[in-house]
């Protein structure tokens, strides 16, 4: 298929995410934003007899990005892209963990029960042959297909080394056997770690022969490869065993990257803030304190030491306000608002793009 040119974000949008990456900015900060649709959007209708079905058709999948896609405007520095998806746990089923789907998520079944296990799990290459993996390689070519250069087509959802170990183990039992036997862990980590670049150099090189930037589920955009890094795991670990044993899984799985963005989510995670900060090469930190611990502006501290260390920042801010109040506190450099309530209409959107413009000097 012909590579496309990457027209549907204006020149100057994507200026300003190259520019975000490095802390500065080409005029105001990028912003992506949503606008409430006037009618209810017309999904395909799902005729499917059980959740699997639905989630693994190509085709109805296809079709209800794109009906979304065509729906909603494209405002500010909004990415418009569809991420092809089976769930977060799509990194553990390289190991031979099966899905199973709820109705907005997956989550996989163990095939790690004990500790002696592990050394299976090394002795064990990633299986890229499997049925979710060639579930998500048809979403890429279909989507490609259908969009005609409209739309991009998203790096999907990755977990890096922690995080399958989790998912074929349980969090829990992964936590006793760090305590039983740490060098176990520790090898089937890396073990993981590589699997996990191997993932992401295939979906990179498949992606870009397509003519795909790199952007995936946070909607950032960059011509090379870029990606997030983290761990969700180490909410559960000591800062001494985050530094020993998650930290060089990190940084292996950074190494193949251009661009970054860390995924630290929720308040628990925020004992591993001076780790994360210091890992080489991190470009930008995506802070989701999540449902309850809001707003972004409660939050002004933690920003502030991000930026203190060089590293951009993607606001996830409730609404408008919430946003300009971050705003006015930091000051538009190294910031990127995204704003998670949709606007009633395009002209509020529009009134708020130009007042992000008028603070922004």
């Amino acid at each position: 298929m012909k590579p496309h040119a990457h027209r549907f974000i204006p020149e100057v949008a994507r200026a300003r995410y190259e520019a975000w990456w490095r802390c500065a900015r080409v005029d105001r900060p990028p912003v992506s934003l949503w606008v409430k649709t006037p009618h209810p959007l017309r999904a395909p209708r799902s005729t499917h007899a059980t959740l699997r079905e639905r989630w693994l058709d190509v085709e109805y999948q296809v079709d209800c990005a794109l009906t979304g896609l065509e729906t909603n405007p494209i405002l500010g520095d909004t990415v418009p892209s569809y991420l092809p998806n089976v769930g977060p746990d799509l990194s553990s089923t390289l190991f031979g963990a099966e899905l199973v789907f709820g109705e907005n998520t997956s989550w996989c079944q163990h095939t790690v029960p004990e500790t002696a296990d592990w050394e299976r799990f090394i002795a064990t290459p990633p299986d890229f042959d499997n049925v979710y993996w060639r579930t998500i390689d048809a979403m890429i070519t279909r989507a490609a297909e259908r969009f005609e250069g409209r739309y991009y087509v998203a790096m999907p959802d990755l977990h890096g080394s922690f995080d399958i170990l989790a998912g074929v183990r349980g969090p829990e039992n992964v936590c006793l056997d760090l305590m039983d036997e740490p060098e176990l862990v520790r090898r089937a980590s890396l073990h993981a770690s590589h699997a996990y670049v191997e993932a992401y150099r295939r979906l990179y090189q498949r992606l870009t022969a397509l003519g795909q930037p790199s952007t995936t589920w946070c909607s950032y955009l960059h011509t090379g490869p870029a990606y997030i890094p983290s761990c969700d795991f180490w909410c559960l670990v000591s800062k001494e065993i985050a530094q020993e044993y998650v930290r060089p899984t990190i940084e292996l799985e950074m190494a193949p990257l251009e661009r970054s963005i860390f995924h630290l989510d929720g308040p628990q995670a925020l004992h591993h803030l001076d780790l994360m900060l210091s890992l080489p090469g991190l470009n930008a930190v995506q802070w989701v304190f999540g449902s309850g611990h809001g707003p972004a502006a409660k939050w002004i501290d933690v920003y502030r030491r991000c930026l203190a260390a060089g590293k951009a920042l993607q606001i996830l801010a409730d609404d408008p306000a919430d946003a300009l109040t971050v705003l006015r506190a930091l000051g538009p450099d190294g910031l990127w608002l995204t704003i998670c309530t949709p606007f009633a209409n395009t002209d509020e959107a529009t009134d708020f793009l130009d007042t992000v413009h008028r603070l922004s000097p």
